[in-house]
């Protein structure tokens, strides 16, 4: 049984599957067309995930429904893309697009309603990376027309499972540039070899022993410790979440580099935010900047173009809630997840209002202002993380 990235045998059995790519990188030779090849055993390795690699029903039912979903998305991407060259009707545009979104929207429903379960790992950022091809089609962003390079961008596999979500322009640009084989060593090949072990470190050294040590053995505290424990889980379990994705972020990242690809990095330290606004630049970055680019940009700049909203604060605001209220719903359909984007939300109105206010600007003046934002920041970010996890409703 292989878990992507969810093990030391699972490393090891990427790295004999990159070796010729990293061979080619250090000969200096063009690891693209390698990419193309290696993705077909990388993506079985994947889809076969916590299943027996017997070939069982499941695996089938797996791979069936990913080319199908390709296949589906596909059709939608070269029709769109040859009918926005010559006609412009945004309403065909916004069918398009919602017709690309409903295969997700489904795979979200399925456990609460009365249908078979659907769905693949890595279908929800496959999703962002389509959508982000429909969305620059419209805006005239896209161009690229090799539909080996965007069969490719769309089924990375090194980020397939949990990004970073990365940007098809800089994608295709960089799969189609020559890098030198001092170049790729020192810039791919030993940095790449710095993110796994950093990777190593932080998810199972760091990650499993918060797991091991502190949030499987909460049980055992006694029923009327059931506060303690609700404090010592939100704590935890937000320094277990972000070792453990941050170790998964670099395990991705590592194995692109051998690709001789630099997806964008996710995390920044994320604990040293000041403010809320300051953490969604610092955590999950490129699912922030996802979500700021394509949802909250457009929501405002549309919306005060049309004088829907007369006060840029509010319309600020508003775009604040819709956001991350949509981003919340991505996670899934469930209570803990919409309140936690709604949470996530009416913060970052909060702290647009502190961030304006005369208390802000005498505060930040202030020796201590650093370390008590950082501190009081962290209790906001860790209640959110605890909400996220939805052990409150348990």
């Amino acid at each position: 049984m292989i878990t992507q990235f969810g093990d030391l045998f699972s490393l090891y059995v990427y790295f004999i599957l990159l070796l010729p790519a990293i061979i080619l990188g250090i000969l200096g030779k063009k690891i693209k067309y390698y990419g193309f090849i290696v993705s077909i055993p990388c993506l079985f390795l994947i889809f076969v995930d916590n299943m027996n690699l017997s070939w069982n029903i499941k695996i089938y039912i797996n791979l069936i429904q990913f080319i199908l979903y390709l296949v589906y998305q596909f059709a939608l991407i070269i029709f769109f893309t040859n009918y926005w060259k010559n006609n412009k009707n945004k309403y065909v545009y916004y069918i398009v697009l919602v017709l690309s979104i409903l295969p997700l929207f489904l795979v979200k429903l399925s456990p609460h309603v009365k249908m078979p379960p659907i769905g693949f790992i890595g279908i929800s950022y496959l999703s962002f990376r389509i959508w982000q091809i429909i969305i620059d089609t419209k805006d005239g962003n896209f161009k690229h027309k090799n539909i080996l390079d965007i069969f490719y961008f769309i089924t990375f596999f090194p980020t397939i499972s949990a990004g970073p979500i990365d940007r098809q322009r800089r994608f295709f640009k960089e799969i189609n540039s020559d890098i030198n084989n001092i170049d790729y060593i020192n810039n791919y090949l030993i940095d790449g070899f710095k993110k796994i072990v950093l990777g190593i470190l932080y998810k199972f050294a760091i990650a499993s022993f918060i797991n091991e040590r502190i949030l499987e053995n909460l049980h055992y505290l006694p029923k009327n410790y059931a506060f303690l424990a609700t404090i010592i889980y939100m704590y935890a379990y937000t320094l277990y979440l972000f070792f453990d994705f941050a170790g998964y972020t670099n395990f991705a990242i590592g194995t692109s580099y051998f690709l001789g690809v630099k997806p964008p990095e996710n995390f920044k330290k994320p604990f040293l935010a000041k403010n809320m606004k300051e953490f969604w630049n610092r955590w999950h970055i490129s699912l922030s900047k996802w979500f700021s680019d394509y949802i909250f940009s457009r929501f405002l700049l549309n919306n005060l173009r049309n004088g829907n909203f007369k006060s840029r604060k509010l319309a600020t605001r508003v775009a604040f809630l819709i956001t991350m209220g949509t981003m919340g719903i991505w996670h899934g359909f469930e209570l803990h997840y919409i309140l936690y984007g709604l949470y996530q939300g009416i913060l970052l109105v909060i702290t647009d209002i502190y961030l304006s206010s005369k208390i802000y600007k005498n505060f930040k003046t202030k020796k201590l202002y650093a370390p008590i934002s950082i501190i009081v920041c962290f209790q906001f970010i860790a209640f959110g993380m605890l909400l996220f996890s939805g052990y409150l409703f348990k």
